[in-house]
């Protein structure tokens, strides 16, 4: 942290700003919901970096190309469900991905629209598998396979809880916020 002269906190302190740390916090290091979240940063905002300068695309439309790799004509609302984005995200990557040509739309019964790689988008997801690979070997250099192993299994117990999640979330925007 940047070191802070006495002035400075004399100054935060006759404001009647907070100068000392509270007594409940969260330490980073062992609340799982902060290492996960700057873990997916990292890993979002390199991979946009290095996906915008490689093919002119970010880390959501990546997701998306990817995951048509997997689900060649799945909706964008199975997208959302694949990938666990909301439909504002994927509807700016699928526009994206659609003007750029990496990826087509043909409709369906009752206003459903199935989505494609087109070759353009088979190629920029090829471009960009040894890249993803590479970052994913990168992140497990100093664990074992067995850890590797464990990881991905503890994962994905852990996405197992959403609906719990949720449910809790569900409850607390149903109250009434605290009065202030």
């Amino acid at each position: 942290m940047t070191d802070r002269s006495a002035e400075i906190t004399a100054r935060a302190a006759a404001k009647g700003l907070i100068v000392d740390p509270l007594p409940a916090t969260i330490d980073r290091d062992t609340y799982t919901p902060a290492l996960l979240g700057l873990l997916s940063n990292l890993l979002v905002w390199g991979g946009s970096r290095v996906f915008h300068h490689l093919h002119g695309v970010g880390t959501n439309e990546w997701r998306l190309i990817s995951a048509l790799g997997n689900h060649p004509g799945a909706t964008a609302a199975e997208l959302c469900g694949i990938l666990g984005i909301n439909k504002s995200v994927a509807s700016k990557s699928v526009n994206a991905l659609l003007d750029r040509g990496m990826i087509e739309q043909l409709n369906g019964p009752r206003g459903s629209r199935f989505l494609y790689l087109t070759p353009e988008g088979a190629i920029v997801h090829d471009d960009f598998m040894p890249v993803a690979l590479e970052r994913q070997a990168i992140l497990h250099e100093s664990l074992s396979v067995d850890e590797v192993r464990q990881l991905n299994a503890l994962l994905v117990r852990m996405l197992d809880a959403e609906s719990s999640l949720q449910e809790y979330e569900r409850r607390i925007l149903s109250a009434p916020p605290p009065e202030r």
